[in-house]
Protein backbone atom coordinates (compact mmCIF):
# COMPACT_ATOMS: atom_id res chain seq x y z
CA UNK A 1 0.00 0.00 0.00
CA UNK A 2 1.12 3.55 -0.71
CA UNK A 3 0.97 5.82 2.30
CA UNK A 4 -1.32 8.68 1.49
CA UNK A 5 -0.21 12.23 2.08
CA UNK A 6 -1.86 13.99 5.03
CA UNK A 7 -5.06 15.74 4.08
CA UNK A 8 -4.06 18.87 6.05
CA UNK A 9 -0.60 20.07 6.91
CA UNK A 10 1.19 23.28 7.66
CA UNK A 11 3.33 25.01 5.06
CA UNK A 12 6.50 24.03 6.91
CA UNK A 13 5.42 20.38 7.20
CA UNK A 14 4.51 20.23 3.54
CA UNK A 15 7.85 21.65 2.42
CA UNK A 16 9.67 19.20 4.65
CA UNK A 17 7.66 16.33 3.21
CA UNK A 18 8.15 17.08 -0.50
CA UNK A 19 11.47 18.89 -0.47
CA UNK A 20 14.65 19.26 1.50
CA UNK A 21 15.18 21.53 4.46
CA UNK A 22 16.79 23.97 2.04
CA UNK A 23 13.39 24.71 0.50
CA UNK A 24 11.93 26.26 3.62
CA UNK A 25 13.53 29.67 3.26
CA UNK A 26 10.29 31.64 2.93
CA UNK A 27 7.99 29.62 5.17
CA UNK A 28 8.70 31.57 8.36
CA UNK A 29 5.99 34.10 7.50
CA UNK A 30 2.67 32.37 6.71
CA UNK A 31 1.43 35.40 4.74
CA UNK A 32 4.34 35.46 2.30
CA UNK A 33 3.07 32.71 0.00
CA UNK A 34 -0.45 34.13 -0.60
CA UNK A 35 1.14 37.54 -1.14
CA UNK A 36 3.64 36.26 -3.68
CA UNK A 37 1.13 34.17 -5.62
CA UNK A 38 -1.21 37.16 -5.66
CA UNK A 39 1.58 39.34 -7.03
CA UNK A 40 2.42 36.71 -9.67
CA UNK A 41 -1.22 36.55 -10.82
CA UNK A 42 -1.62 40.33 -10.83
CA UNK A 43 1.65 40.93 -12.63
CA UNK A 44 0.85 38.22 -15.20
CA UNK A 45 -2.53 39.82 -15.89
CA UNK A 46 -0.98 43.28 -16.24
CA UNK A 47 1.70 42.11 -18.70
CA UNK A 48 -0.75 40.13 -20.82
CA UNK A 49 -3.35 42.89 -21.03
CA UNK A 50 -0.74 45.53 -21.89
CA UNK A 51 -0.75 46.37 -25.64
CA UNK A 52 -3.29 43.58 -26.17
CA UNK A 53 -4.80 45.14 -29.28
CA UNK A 54 -1.60 46.71 -30.64
CA UNK A 55 -0.34 43.84 -32.75
CA UNK A 56 -2.04 43.11 -36.04
CA UNK A 57 -4.54 40.27 -36.34
CA UNK A 58 -2.87 37.63 -38.49
CA UNK A 59 -4.25 34.86 -40.69
CA UNK A 60 -4.64 32.21 -37.96
CA UNK A 61 -6.44 34.63 -35.66
CA UNK A 62 -8.68 35.86 -38.47
CA UNK A 63 -9.54 32.22 -39.19
CA UNK A 64 -10.54 31.72 -35.53
CA UNK A 65 -12.88 34.70 -35.74
CA UNK A 66 -14.39 33.56 -39.04
CA UNK A 67 -15.04 30.04 -37.74
CA UNK A 68 -16.54 31.33 -34.48
CA UNK A 69 -18.99 33.53 -36.41
CA UNK A 70 -20.28 30.80 -38.70
CA UNK A 71 -23.91 29.67 -38.39
CA UNK A 72 -24.26 26.48 -36.36
CA UNK A 73 -24.70 24.25 -39.41
CA UNK A 74 -21.61 25.61 -41.13
CA UNK A 75 -19.66 25.61 -37.86
CA UNK A 76 -20.44 21.94 -37.27
CA UNK A 77 -19.46 21.10 -40.83
CA UNK A 78 -16.10 22.88 -40.48
CA UNK A 79 -15.08 21.28 -37.17
CA UNK A 80 -16.12 17.78 -38.28
CA UNK A 81 -14.59 17.85 -41.74
CA UNK A 82 -11.53 20.06 -41.55
CA UNK A 83 -10.84 21.73 -38.20
CA UNK A 84 -11.53 19.31 -35.35
CA UNK A 85 -8.29 20.46 -33.77
CA UNK A 86 -8.97 23.47 -31.50
CA UNK A 87 -12.71 22.76 -31.75
CA UNK A 88 -13.22 23.39 -28.03
CA UNK A 89 -11.58 26.80 -28.36
CA UNK A 90 -13.79 27.68 -31.33
CA UNK A 91 -16.81 26.59 -29.28
CA UNK A 92 -15.84 28.95 -26.44
CA UNK A 93 -15.12 31.75 -28.89
CA UNK A 94 -18.60 31.57 -30.45
CA UNK A 95 -20.50 33.24 -27.59
CA UNK A 96 -17.48 35.44 -26.84
CA UNK A 97 -17.48 37.18 -30.25
CA UNK A 98 -21.21 37.87 -30.02
CA UNK A 99 -20.22 40.90 -27.91
CA UNK A 100 -17.56 42.13 -30.33
CA UNK A 101 -14.65 41.06 -32.49
CA UNK A 102 -12.16 43.86 -31.79
CA UNK A 103 -8.62 42.45 -31.65
CA UNK A 104 -8.08 43.23 -27.95
CA UNK A 105 -11.46 41.82 -26.93
CA UNK A 106 -11.11 38.59 -28.92
CA UNK A 107 -7.64 37.99 -27.48
CA UNK A 108 -8.88 38.61 -23.94
CA UNK A 109 -10.24 35.05 -23.86
CA UNK A 110 -6.69 33.74 -24.25
CA UNK A 111 -5.45 36.20 -21.63
CA UNK A 112 -7.90 34.80 -19.07
CA UNK A 113 -6.61 31.27 -19.68
CA UNK A 114 -3.02 32.51 -19.57
CA UNK A 115 -3.54 34.13 -16.18
CA UNK A 116 -5.60 31.25 -14.75
CA UNK A 117 -2.74 28.79 -15.27
CA UNK A 118 -0.49 30.71 -12.83
CA UNK A 119 -2.16 29.42 -9.62
CA UNK A 120 -2.51 25.95 -11.15
CA UNK A 121 1.24 25.72 -11.77
CA UNK A 122 1.85 26.96 -8.23
CA UNK A 123 -0.48 24.26 -6.90
CA UNK A 124 1.33 21.54 -8.86
CA UNK A 125 4.67 22.75 -7.53
CA UNK A 126 3.33 22.79 -3.98
CA UNK A 127 1.90 19.29 -4.34
CA UNK A 128 4.92 17.50 -5.78
CA UNK A 129 7.94 19.70 -4.96
CA UNK A 130 7.57 22.44 -2.34
CA UNK A 131 5.61 25.61 -1.85
CA UNK A 132 8.71 27.62 -2.59
CA UNK A 133 9.26 25.78 -5.88
CA UNK A 134 5.61 26.43 -6.73
CA UNK A 135 6.07 30.16 -6.10
CA UNK A 136 9.25 30.25 -8.20
CA UNK A 137 7.50 28.46 -11.09
CA UNK A 138 4.52 30.84 -10.92
CA UNK A 139 6.78 33.90 -10.93
CA UNK A 140 8.85 32.62 -13.85
CA UNK A 141 5.70 31.78 -15.79
CA UNK A 142 4.24 35.25 -15.22
CA UNK A 143 7.12 36.95 -17.11
CA UNK A 144 7.90 34.28 -19.72
CA UNK A 145 7.67 35.81 -23.22
CA UNK A 146 6.83 32.47 -24.86
CA UNK A 147 3.71 32.19 -22.73
CA UNK A 148 2.91 35.91 -22.94
CA UNK A 149 2.87 35.72 -26.73
CA UNK A 150 0.35 32.89 -26.89
CA UNK A 151 -1.71 34.44 -24.11
CA UNK A 152 -2.16 37.40 -26.48
CA UNK A 153 -3.20 35.39 -29.51
CA UNK A 154 -6.71 34.41 -30.57
CA UNK A 155 -5.82 30.73 -30.76
CA UNK A 156 -6.11 27.82 -28.35
CA UNK A 157 -2.52 27.62 -27.11
CA UNK A 158 -2.95 29.31 -23.73
CA UNK A 159 -6.19 27.37 -23.21
CA UNK A 160 -4.53 24.00 -23.81
CA UNK A 161 -1.68 24.91 -21.42
CA UNK A 162 -4.28 25.61 -18.73
CA UNK A 163 -6.22 22.40 -19.37
CA UNK A 164 -3.10 20.22 -19.49
CA UNK A 165 -1.87 21.78 -16.23
CA UNK A 166 -5.24 21.07 -14.58
CA UNK A 167 -5.06 17.52 -15.93
CA UNK A 168 -1.66 16.94 -14.32
CA UNK A 169 -2.75 18.54 -11.05
CA UNK A 170 -5.80 16.25 -10.98
CA UNK A 171 -3.62 13.27 -11.92
CA UNK A 172 -1.30 13.89 -8.97
CA UNK A 173 -4.26 14.36 -6.63
CA UNK A 174 -5.87 11.15 -7.88
CA UNK A 175 -2.74 9.19 -7.07
CA UNK A 176 -2.48 10.67 -3.58
CA UNK A 177 -6.11 10.99 -2.51
CA UNK A 178 -8.23 8.63 -4.66
CA UNK A 179 -11.16 11.08 -4.51
CA UNK A 180 -14.00 10.98 -7.02
CA UNK A 181 -13.88 14.76 -7.46
CA UNK A 182 -10.29 14.70 -8.68
CA UNK A 183 -11.00 11.68 -10.87
CA UNK A 184 -13.83 13.53 -12.60
CA UNK A 185 -11.67 16.65 -12.87
CA UNK A 186 -8.88 14.60 -14.45
CA UNK A 187 -11.18 13.08 -17.07
CA UNK A 188 -12.91 16.37 -17.91
CA UNK A 189 -9.75 18.49 -18.16
CA UNK A 190 -7.95 15.82 -20.20
CA UNK A 191 -10.77 15.42 -22.73
CA UNK A 192 -11.19 19.18 -23.11
CA UNK A 193 -7.41 19.53 -23.53
CA UNK A 194 -7.52 17.05 -26.40
CA UNK A 195 -10.20 19.08 -28.15
CA UNK A 196 -8.33 22.31 -27.43
CA UNK A 197 -5.26 20.96 -29.20
CA UNK A 198 -4.36 17.48 -30.41
CA UNK A 199 -0.83 17.66 -28.98
CA UNK A 200 -2.34 17.40 -25.50
CA UNK A 201 -2.45 13.66 -26.27
CA UNK A 202 1.35 13.54 -26.04
CA UNK A 203 1.24 15.05 -22.54
CA UNK A 204 -1.46 12.58 -21.48
CA UNK A 205 0.67 9.75 -22.85
CA UNK A 206 3.39 10.86 -20.41
CA UNK A 207 0.90 10.30 -17.58
CA UNK A 208 0.19 6.77 -18.81
CA UNK A 209 3.88 5.93 -19.08
CA UNK A 210 4.50 7.26 -15.57
CA UNK A 211 2.10 4.67 -14.12
CA UNK A 212 4.64 1.97 -14.96
CA UNK A 213 7.03 3.54 -12.45
CA UNK A 214 4.57 4.01 -9.59
CA UNK A 215 5.97 2.62 -6.34
CA UNK A 216 4.05 -0.46 -5.20
CA UNK A 217 1.67 -0.16 -8.12
CA UNK A 218 -0.80 -3.02 -7.65
CA UNK A 219 -4.37 -1.91 -7.15
CA UNK A 220 -3.55 1.77 -7.64
CA UNK A 221 -2.64 1.30 -11.30
CA UNK A 222 -5.81 -0.70 -11.92
CA UNK A 223 -7.86 2.19 -10.51
CA UNK A 224 -6.13 4.62 -12.86
CA UNK A 225 -6.84 2.54 -15.95
CA UNK A 226 -10.56 3.35 -15.88
CA UNK A 227 -10.19 7.16 -16.19
CA UNK A 228 -7.77 6.76 -19.10
CA UNK A 229 -10.19 4.40 -20.82
CA UNK A 230 -12.95 7.01 -20.49
CA UNK A 231 -10.60 9.68 -21.86
CA UNK A 232 -9.70 7.42 -24.79
CA UNK A 233 -13.37 6.75 -25.63
CA UNK A 234 -14.35 10.43 -25.44
CA UNK A 235 -11.28 11.42 -27.46
CA UNK A 236 -11.83 8.73 -30.11
CA UNK A 237 -13.64 11.07 -32.55
CA UNK A 238 -10.55 13.27 -32.64
CA UNK A 239 -8.33 10.25 -33.36
CA UNK A 240 -10.73 9.21 -36.12
CA UNK A 241 -10.51 12.70 -37.59
CA UNK A 242 -6.70 12.63 -37.61
CA UNK A 243 -6.58 9.23 -39.29
CA UNK A 244 -9.32 9.67 -41.89
CA UNK A 245 -9.95 13.42 -42.29
CA UNK A 246 -6.41 14.62 -42.89
CA UNK A 247 -6.51 17.12 -45.76
CA UNK A 248 -2.89 18.20 -45.54
CA UNK A 249 -3.39 20.70 -42.72
CA UNK A 250 0.27 20.30 -41.67
CA UNK A 251 1.87 19.90 -45.09
CA UNK A 252 3.57 23.28 -44.63
CA UNK A 253 5.55 22.09 -41.58
CA UNK A 254 9.20 21.36 -42.37
CA UNK A 255 11.29 18.50 -41.04
CA UNK A 256 12.94 19.68 -37.79
CA UNK A 257 16.65 19.97 -37.14
CA UNK A 258 18.71 20.00 -33.96
CA UNK A 259 18.58 23.79 -34.19
CA UNK A 260 14.78 23.70 -33.94
CA UNK A 261 15.07 21.55 -30.85
CA UNK A 262 17.51 24.01 -29.32
CA UNK A 263 15.24 26.96 -30.12
CA UNK A 264 12.30 25.21 -28.46
CA UNK A 265 14.17 25.04 -25.16
CA UNK A 266 15.23 28.68 -25.59
CA UNK A 267 11.56 29.66 -25.95
CA UNK A 268 10.70 27.80 -22.76
CA UNK A 269 13.58 29.04 -20.62
CA UNK A 270 14.68 32.28 -22.27
CA UNK A 271 17.94 32.90 -24.07
CA UNK A 272 21.33 34.04 -22.87
CA UNK A 273 21.73 34.27 -19.10
CA UNK A 274 18.27 32.81 -18.41
CA UNK A 275 19.09 29.67 -20.39
CA UNK A 276 22.32 29.20 -18.45
CA UNK A 277 20.59 29.60 -15.09
CA UNK A 278 17.80 27.25 -16.17
CA UNK A 279 20.31 24.61 -17.23
CA UNK A 280 22.16 24.85 -13.91
CA UNK A 281 18.87 24.66 -12.00
CA UNK A 282 17.80 21.56 -13.90
CA UNK A 283 21.12 19.85 -13.20
CA UNK A 284 20.80 20.69 -9.48
CA UNK A 285 17.25 19.28 -9.41
CA UNK A 286 18.33 16.12 -11.22
CA UNK A 287 21.28 15.63 -8.86
CA UNK A 288 19.05 15.93 -5.78
CA UNK A 289 16.52 13.55 -7.31
CA UNK A 290 19.18 10.92 -8.07
CA UNK A 291 20.37 11.15 -4.48
CA UNK A 292 16.85 10.62 -3.15
CA UNK A 293 16.20 7.86 -5.67
CA UNK A 294 19.13 5.87 -4.36
CA UNK A 295 17.74 6.04 -0.83
CA UNK A 296 14.07 5.36 -1.57
CA UNK A 297 11.57 5.17 -4.42
CA UNK A 298 8.40 6.81 -3.21
CA UNK A 299 5.68 9.20 -4.41
CA UNK A 300 8.00 12.17 -4.09
CA UNK A 301 10.69 10.76 -6.38
CA UNK A 302 8.01 9.38 -8.71
CA UNK A 303 6.37 12.82 -8.99
CA UNK A 304 9.65 14.35 -10.15
CA UNK A 305 9.89 11.66 -12.83
CA UNK A 306 6.38 12.56 -14.00
CA UNK A 307 7.52 16.15 -14.57
CA UNK A 308 10.53 14.92 -16.55
CA UNK A 309 8.30 12.70 -18.70
CA UNK A 310 5.85 15.58 -19.16
CA UNK A 311 8.63 17.77 -20.53
CA UNK A 312 10.72 15.40 -22.62
CA UNK A 313 8.44 12.60 -23.84
CA UNK A 314 6.14 14.75 -26.04
CA UNK A 315 9.15 16.58 -27.48
CA UNK A 316 10.97 13.34 -28.32
CA UNK A 317 7.88 11.76 -29.87
CA UNK A 318 7.11 14.83 -32.00
CA UNK A 319 10.73 15.14 -33.11
CA UNK A 320 11.04 11.48 -34.11
CA UNK A 321 7.64 11.34 -35.82
CA UNK A 322 8.62 14.39 -37.86
CA UNK A 323 11.09 12.29 -39.85
CA UNK A 324 8.04 10.45 -41.17
CA UNK A 325 5.46 13.27 -41.05
CA UNK A 326 6.72 16.72 -39.97
CA UNK A 327 4.69 17.91 -36.97
CA UNK A 328 7.37 19.53 -34.80
CA UNK A 329 6.49 23.15 -34.00
CA UNK A 330 7.35 25.09 -30.85
CA UNK A 331 3.83 26.42 -30.36
CA UNK A 332 2.34 22.92 -30.64
CA UNK A 333 4.69 21.70 -27.91
CA UNK A 334 3.66 24.45 -25.51
CA UNK A 335 1.77 21.64 -23.74
CA UNK A 336 5.15 20.74 -22.14
CA UNK A 337 5.91 24.26 -21.02
CA UNK A 338 4.71 24.15 -17.37
CA UNK A 339 6.89 21.10 -16.70
CA UNK A 340 10.01 22.98 -17.83
CA UNK A 341 9.38 25.84 -15.40
CA UNK A 342 8.52 23.45 -12.55
CA UNK A 343 11.80 21.57 -13.02
CA UNK A 344 13.76 24.82 -13.14
CA UNK A 345 11.97 26.05 -10.03
CA UNK A 346 12.71 22.76 -8.30
CA UNK A 347 16.44 23.20 -8.91
CA UNK A 348 16.42 26.81 -7.74
CA UNK A 349 14.57 25.87 -4.55
CA UNK A 350 17.19 23.18 -3.79
CA UNK A 351 20.12 25.64 -3.74
CA UNK A 352 21.30 25.76 -0.14
CA UNK A 353 22.68 29.32 -0.05
CA UNK A 354 19.71 31.67 0.30
CA UNK A 355 21.42 34.65 -1.33
CA UNK A 356 22.32 32.57 -4.39
CA UNK A 357 18.86 31.02 -4.57
CA UNK A 358 16.90 34.26 -4.40
CA UNK A 359 19.53 36.14 -6.37
CA UNK A 360 19.14 33.77 -9.33
CA UNK A 361 15.35 34.00 -9.21
CA UNK A 362 15.46 37.80 -9.13
CA UNK A 363 18.01 37.80 -11.94
CA UNK A 364 15.77 35.62 -14.13
CA UNK A 365 12.80 37.88 -13.42
CA UNK A 366 14.69 41.10 -14.16
CA UNK A 367 16.27 39.68 -17.31
CA UNK A 368 12.77 39.19 -18.72
CA UNK A 369 12.24 42.97 -18.99
CA UNK A 370 14.20 43.40 -22.24
CA UNK A 371 12.56 40.44 -24.08
CA UNK A 372 9.10 41.62 -23.03
CA UNK A 373 9.84 45.14 -24.32
CA UNK A 374 11.12 43.70 -27.61
CA UNK A 375 8.02 41.54 -27.93
CA UNK A 376 5.73 44.55 -27.46
CA UNK A 377 7.65 46.44 -30.17
CA UNK A 378 7.13 43.70 -32.79
CA UNK A 379 4.17 44.02 -35.20
CA UNK A 380 3.21 40.33 -34.88
CA UNK A 381 3.60 37.36 -37.26
CA UNK A 382 1.88 39.31 -40.07
CA UNK A 383 1.33 43.07 -40.19
CA UNK A 384 -2.00 43.09 -42.01
CA UNK A 385 -3.06 46.32 -40.32
CA UNK A 386 -0.24 48.23 -42.04
CA UNK A 387 -0.65 46.36 -45.34
CA UNK A 388 -4.37 47.10 -45.61
CA UNK A 389 -3.76 50.74 -44.61
CA UNK A 390 -1.13 51.02 -47.33
CA UNK A 391 -3.51 49.61 -49.96
CA UNK A 392 -6.31 51.91 -48.88
CA UNK A 393 -3.97 54.90 -49.24
CA UNK A 394 -2.32 53.95 -52.53
CA UNK A 395 -5.11 52.28 -54.52
CA UNK A 396 -7.74 53.99 -56.59
CA UNK A 397 -11.19 53.28 -57.96
CA UNK A 398 -11.21 50.32 -60.37
CA UNK A 399 -8.04 48.71 -58.99
CA UNK A 400 -7.97 44.96 -58.33
CA UNK A 401 -6.31 43.06 -55.48
CA UNK A 402 -5.42 39.43 -56.13
CA UNK A 403 -4.94 37.10 -53.15
CA UNK A 404 -4.18 33.60 -54.49
CA UNK A 405 -4.24 32.22 -50.94
CA UNK A 406 -7.71 32.39 -49.41
CA UNK A 407 -6.17 32.10 -45.95
CA UNK A 408 -4.60 35.53 -46.52
CA UNK A 409 -7.92 37.01 -47.61
CA UNK A 410 -9.54 36.66 -44.18
CA UNK A 411 -7.36 39.23 -42.34
CA UNK A 412 -7.67 41.62 -45.30
CA UNK A 413 -11.46 41.54 -45.07
CA UNK A 414 -11.25 41.79 -41.28
CA UNK A 415 -9.35 45.07 -41.47
CA UNK A 416 -11.53 46.39 -44.29
CA UNK A 417 -14.57 45.79 -42.05
CA UNK A 418 -12.87 47.50 -39.09
CA UNK A 419 -11.36 50.43 -40.98
CA UNK A 420 -14.56 52.41 -41.16
CA UNK A 421 -15.40 54.10 -44.46
CA UNK A 422 -12.65 53.62 -47.03
CA UNK A 423 -12.98 55.94 -50.07
CA UNK A 424 -11.75 53.25 -52.46
CA UNK A 425 -10.37 49.77 -52.06
CA UNK A 426 -9.42 47.29 -54.77
CA UNK A 427 -11.89 44.57 -55.67
CA UNK A 428 -10.59 41.32 -54.19
CA UNK A 429 -10.12 38.30 -56.49
CA UNK A 430 -8.44 34.96 -55.95
CA UNK A 431 -7.12 34.68 -59.54
CA UNK A 432 -6.71 36.98 -62.57
CA UNK A 433 -8.60 34.68 -64.98
CA UNK A 434 -11.37 36.50 -66.83
CA UNK A 435 -10.96 39.78 -65.00
CA UNK A 436 -11.41 43.08 -66.75
CA UNK A 437 -8.39 45.13 -67.78
CA UNK A 438 -7.54 47.79 -65.19
CA UNK A 439 -4.80 50.28 -64.57
CA UNK A 440 -3.37 48.76 -61.39
CA UNK A 441 -3.31 45.28 -59.90
CA UNK A 442 -2.09 44.50 -56.39
CA UNK A 443 -0.69 40.99 -55.87
CA UNK A 444 -0.75 40.12 -52.14
CA UNK A 445 0.88 37.07 -50.59
CA UNK A 446 1.51 35.94 -47.00
CA UNK A 447 5.24 35.64 -47.53
CA UNK A 448 8.33 37.76 -47.92
CA UNK A 449 10.38 35.08 -49.63
CA UNK A 450 10.84 34.36 -53.33
CA UNK A 451 10.34 36.39 -56.48
CA UNK A 452 6.98 38.14 -56.87
CA UNK A 453 6.66 37.14 -60.52
CA UNK A 454 3.77 39.52 -61.13
CA UNK A 455 4.65 40.21 -64.77
CA UNK A 456 4.93 36.48 -65.49
CA UNK A 457 1.56 35.64 -63.94
CA UNK A 458 -0.39 38.46 -65.66
CA UNK A 459 0.63 39.24 -69.23
CA UNK A 460 0.60 42.92 -70.16
CA UNK A 461 1.53 44.13 -66.68
CA UNK A 462 4.87 45.13 -65.25
CA UNK A 463 6.05 45.56 -61.67
CA UNK A 464 5.74 49.12 -60.47
CA UNK A 465 6.67 48.65 -56.80
CA UNK A 466 7.21 45.90 -54.24
CA UNK A 467 6.31 46.64 -50.64
CA UNK A 468 7.27 44.37 -47.76
CA UNK A 469 5.45 44.16 -44.46
CA UNK A 470 6.04 41.67 -41.66
CA UNK A 471 5.08 38.31 -43.19
CA UNK A 472 3.38 39.98 -46.19
CA UNK A 473 4.41 41.01 -49.68
CA UNK A 474 2.44 43.53 -51.76
CA UNK A 475 3.37 43.84 -55.44
CA UNK A 476 1.96 46.76 -57.44
CA UNK A 477 1.51 45.96 -61.14
CA UNK A 478 0.73 48.56 -63.82
CA UNK A 479 -0.88 47.99 -67.20
CA UNK A 480 1.18 48.98 -70.22
CA UNK A 481 -0.97 47.48 -73.04
CA UNK A 482 -4.27 48.26 -74.68
CA UNK A 483 -7.39 46.99 -72.89
CA UNK A 484 -8.53 43.46 -73.58
CA UNK A 485 -9.69 40.63 -71.33
CA UNK A 486 -6.98 38.44 -69.95
CA UNK A 487 -7.16 34.80 -70.96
Amino acid sequence: MITRAPRRSSAREHDHHVGTTNTIGLSGNPAIFPTLIGLAIGFAALIRIEHLGTKSIWSDEAFSIVVAKLPWTDFWHVVTTGEANMSFYYLLLRPWVRFGDDAAYVRLLSVLAGVAVIPVVYWIGREVLSRQAGIFAALLLSVNVFHIRYSQEARSYSLVVLLVAVSFLSFFRCIKEQEHFWGACHVLSSVLALYAHLFAALALFAQIVSLVFLPRQGQLIRKQVQPFCIIAVLGAPLVWFVLFRNHGQLDWVHRPTARDLYHLFLYMTGSGLKFGIALVAFIVALKVWVSKRRKQWNLQTWSFLVLVLWLFLPICIAFLLSFWKPIFLARFLIVCFPAALLLIACGLAEIAQLWIRYGLVILMLLSAVAPISSYYAEPGPQDWKSAVGYLALKSGAGDIAILPNGYCEMPVRYYIDHAGKIPSFPAILSAPNGMRRTGYIWMISCTTAGEPGGSKVIPGYRIQEIKQFKGIQVVELIDFTAGQLLP
